[in-house]
């Protein structure tokens, strides 16, 4: 793209985040980023009326991927991107100078008696950053990396006389997310003083694409209003279908199932400790039953997320479409009952100080059929108008340092080769996920049990 080309990013995410400041630090002049949600005054926070995937509290971040060199060194990009943003944060004390990459490892938790392959995948491709727990120097190990020896071993599974089992990533931790996405606009803001425009709230509701036959010109918001551009960049996550229908062949809105638990315990708080308790996983690639994740107490809620299913909305004319506690006519604020009585099995063996769920949210990504990318000009459209950025298949936020010189490097026909082939729209794509099965699926939300706040005392072992 020539660098005054008339530029439109449609959604203000991790993707259209990091690609906006991608585009910035390139010299590109003409910018406009609209996203329905008013993120200068709501502050990417969920408990502010904020919906997307990145309108969050936490996210894990990790290198661990087993064979997938790749993402792993995508990883490394943005972790060093996230240290220096650290730096920068607490030289400048920007809201208070509390880091938004705290690397207190990522621990892959199973309940197998040998070690599964994607952890021994990783183990060989990261041999310096990857501990495994059950060796007898694992807790040495950790505190030479500067990690605590909570990390090994968060909760304390050896010391019950439970099965201890996994891999701990000592690049790994979390990021906060709300905090990191309010950093990236702000630095965004900064920099494009004359290069950007920023349509958010009312302004920035989508409402259809402008069309010259097959060219995309532009986009008309929900207050009648024509914006033009030469090249459209799509970056609204679950709700891409909803913009490209197209793009509804190659990804589909899945919603996983998360549970918020608020802390009050002084003591609990402080062994949960965001400064020192790792992120973890339980049996994350078993299936139905497993697909656990968490993190340590942040702002004073624990957070724990369930992926072993993921959910669908398919709905006329949308394959799936994204319901929220703060979406249009149809809300949701509960989730499936069987999400919920996982995670509540997991609370009840293994975190015995919560007595009770706070909250749940259905929180909504954009999966592949093989939970790789699609990055890519659309080609339903001509002349290079519309690219599409999606399928993050629940794995991107620890991306926000990398992927945005991904995108520009494609968009610009460089950079990588075996990205641009990875992440195109036309390579077939092997099918580990089933996407577009429609009302056939099981997981169809409207033929799905959900829980309700009745069900969030942690009581008996739920049954499945």
């Amino acid at each position: 793209m020539d660098k005054d080309s008339k530029i439109i990013v449609l959604g203000a995410g991790v993707m259209g985040l990091s690609t906006t400041l991608s585009l910035l630090e390139r010299g590109y002049s003409n910018i406009s980023i609209f996203d329905k949600r008013d993120y200068l005054n709501q502050k990417y926070s969920y408990f502010k009326g904020c919906d997307s995937a990145s309108s969050d509290l936490n996210k894990i971040f990790r290198s661990s991927y087993g064979k997938e060199v790749h993402y792993q060194q995508m990883s490394n990009i943005s972790m060093q991107k996230f240290k220096q943003w650290n730096k920068e944060i607490e030289e400048e004390n920007w809201e208070g100078g509390v880091p938004i990459y705290l690397n207190t490892g990522n621990v892959y938790l199973s309940d197998k008696i040998d070690l599964p392959e994607f952890e021994r995948e990783t183990i060989r491709n990261m041999p310096d950053q990857t501990i495994h727990i059950t060796d007898d120097d694992a807790v040495d190990k950790a505190l030479q990396k500067g990690l605590d020896a909570c990390a090994v071993d968060p909760f304390q599974m050896k010391a019950r006389g439970k099965h201890l089992q996994g891999i701990l990533d000592t690049t790994g931790g979390m990021t906060l997310a709300d905090k990191s996405c309010r950093w990236v606009l702000k630095k965004c803001l900064e920099i494009g003083q004359g290069k950007l425009k920023t349509f958010f709230g009312e302004a920035g509701v989508f409402q259809e694409l402008l069309l010259k036959e097959r060219t995309c010109i532009g986009i008309r918001t929900s207050d009648d209003v024509c914006h033009y551009c030469d090249h459209l960049i799509v970056c609204t996550g679950a709700w891409t279908a909803e913009v490209i229908p197209e793009a509804g062949e190659k990804i589909e809105a899945t919603a996983g199932s998360v549970c918020l638990f608020k802390i009050d315990d002084k003591e609990t708080q402080e062994k949960y400790n965001q400064y020192k308790f790792p992120t973890w996983s339980y049996k994350i690639k078993d299936g139905a039953i497993g697909g656990l994740y968490g993190f340590p107490c942040t702002e004073g809620y624990m957070k724990i997320g369930y992926r072993g299913l993921k959910w669908i909305n398919p709905q006329k004319g949308i394959n799936s479409k994204v319901k929220t506690r703060w979406s249009g006519d149809e809300k949701e604020i509960n989730i499936p009952l069987f999400a919920l009585k996982q995670i509540k099995n997991f609370v009840r063996e293994h975190i015995p100080e919560i007595t009770k769920v706070s909250a749940t949210r259905l929180c909504w990504y954009s999966d592949s059929e093989d939970n790789d990318y699609l990055i890519s000009y659309c080609p339903y459209y001509d002349n290079k108008s519309v690219f599409v950025m999606g399928g993050d298949s629940g794995h991107c936020f620890k991306f926000l340092g990398s992927v945005g010189d991904v995108a520009v490097d494609i968009i610009n026909n460089c950079g990588s080769e075996m990205f641009k082939q990875l992440f195109s729209w036309e390579r077939p794509r092997d099918k580990l996920n089933v996407i577009n099965a429609g009302e056939n699926d099981p997981r169809v939300l409207d033929e799905t049990v959900f829980a309700t706040p009745k069900d969030w005392w942690i009581k008996e072992p739920a049954k499945l």
